[in-house]
This record gives C-alpha cells, sequence and structure tokens, in this order.
C-alpha cells in the first residue's frame, strides 16, 4: 500500500474509474491533470461516471465525469469524457474544456468530441449537464455539491494538509477491505 498519497491521487482512487484507468493516471501525470476533479480549488467531484457508447464508434468505451464548478460567478455542472479507446483499458483520451493542458493526444478539446463522438446530436448538451435532468443518486450527489460550493464560497477552500489526505486513504482502504463490493 502507498504509504504517502497526494490529494490529487486520493480522489482518483476514490472515484468509481476501472482499476486501469486508475493505473493509467498514475502512469501518465499530463493525463491525471488534465481532470477538472483534482482542482479543488474551483471544482467538486459528483463522483458519479456515466458510460455510454456513441454510434459513430461503437467500440470505443465513453465515461463522462461530473463536476460541479462553483468557482464561477454563475456555478454550472459540468461534464469531461475520457474515451477509452476500443474499450480495453490499453488507451484512454480525456476530452476537456482546459484548453490549457490539451496535447492533442491523451489530452483533447471538449470540442473535438462533440465534433467525432458527437456526430448527428449525441452528446449535445453533454457537456454542461443541466440539474433538472438529474434523477435518483446523481441529483442527491449534485445536492451535496451545491451545499459544499456554497460552504467553499462563504468560507473558502479549506486547506487539506496532508497528515489528513493519508487519514482519509488509510479509513478508504479499510472500508474497502472489509466491504469490497460498496466500493467496486
Amino acid at each position: 500500500m502507498n504509504t504517502n498519497i497526494s490529494l490529487e491521487d486520493l480522489i482518483i482512487e476514490m472515484m468509481p474509474f476501472a482499476d486501469k484507468l486508475k493505473a493509467f493516471c498514475s502512469k501518465y501525470p499530463n493525463f491525471k491533470n488534465a481532470l477538472k476533479i483534482i482542482y479543488t480549488e474551483r471544482f467538486i467531484t459528483l463522483q458519479a461516471i456515466s458510460t455510454s457508447y456513441s454510434p459513430n464508434y461503437p467500440n470505443d468505451e465513453v465515461i463522462g465525469i461530473y463536476v460541479y464548478d462553483y468557482g464561477l460567478k454563475h456555478p454550472i455542472f459540468k461534464q469531461d469524457f475520457i474515451v477509452n479507446k476500443n474499450g480495453t483499458g490499453n488507451q484512454f483520451v480525456v476530452y476537456t474544456g482546459l484548453g490549457s493542458v490539451v496535447d492533442g493526444k491523451q489530452i483533447k478539446h471538449i470540442n473535438e468530441f462533440i465534433n467525432t463522438y458527437g456526430k448527428g446530436g449525441h452528446y449535445k448538451d453533454a457537456h454542461h449537464p443541466k440539474y433538472a435532468d438529474f434523477t435518483g443518486e446523481l441529483k442527491y450527489r449534485a445536492d451535496r455539491a451545491i451545499k459544499i460550493g456554497e460552504e467553499r464560497i462563504k468560507k473558502g477552500n479549506p486547506p487539506i494538509t496532508n497528515e489528513k489526505v493519508q487519514e482519509v486513504y488509510r479509513q478508504y482502504i479499510d472500508l474497502k477491505n472489509t466491504s469490497p463490493k460498496i466500493l467496486r
């Protein structure tokens, strides 16, 4: 077990990602750094994903990652996409609106995703999902993110110490070991 995990790696570890995607994030820091979920000063992860397949590329698994962008004057929900090329778990591409991290290989702009996978109207408005369309667990998570965002706006984003990160990681691993079905 990693005895000293970073906040960013803890966030990735706690996401409902497949182990191959977590390993990919670890192997390619530039890929991990393109994920909004690690930027807690602006985004709150809903710790929820969606998976789908575009009829334009039916072998590619599309993983949508939900975040709440509370750092805007008028906060909104966003969804970036990771494409698991051919569904093998060996090659991933993240599509994001964070233009400063786009490298054209593993990290592409969200507009390229819409033009490629969204051709024919697929994924229309998916990059900015509407709260009104959320149901069930996703709506519950969205409500929690809104409350957390409001608190952070009022009080600031509290610093998370390395000690706290390690404590949460140990608790997470303990829970994962004792209740693996919950965290898989």
